[in-house]
């Protein structure tokens, strides 16, 4: 999922879930793709996520569906959805 992005080896993903099994396939997937998984709290606002993407140079934000409005403010292109077994479970949002 994360290769089909257009994130590279050795850029920063900030993984924005809570803890269980979505933010363990993330973490994972980045690290498998060589990319550097930077967990961030999932209760940040959208004007500290940004702060903090900027800071760690992030090219893409993942982060549960329920989740985009609060993030609405980032100048990111638009959400991409990522179905699981019971429907969408991870919003990816690519930075500019």
């Amino acid at each position: 999922m994360l290769a089909e992005l257009d994130v590279h080896r050795n850029d920063r993903v900030l993984i924005m879930l809570p803890d269980g099994p979505g933010f363990d396939e993330s973490f994972a997937g980045a690290v498998h793709q060589d990319m550097v998984p930077l967990p961030v709290s999932p209760q940040l606002c959208a004007h500290d996520l940004a702060a903090a993407a900027a800071a760690a140079g992030a090219h893409l934000v993942l982060a549960s569906p329920d989740q985009l409005p609060t993030l609405a403010e980032l100048d990111a292109g638009p959400p991409i959805l990522i179905n699981g077994p019971h429907g969408p479970w991870i919003a990816a949002l690519r930075l500019r």
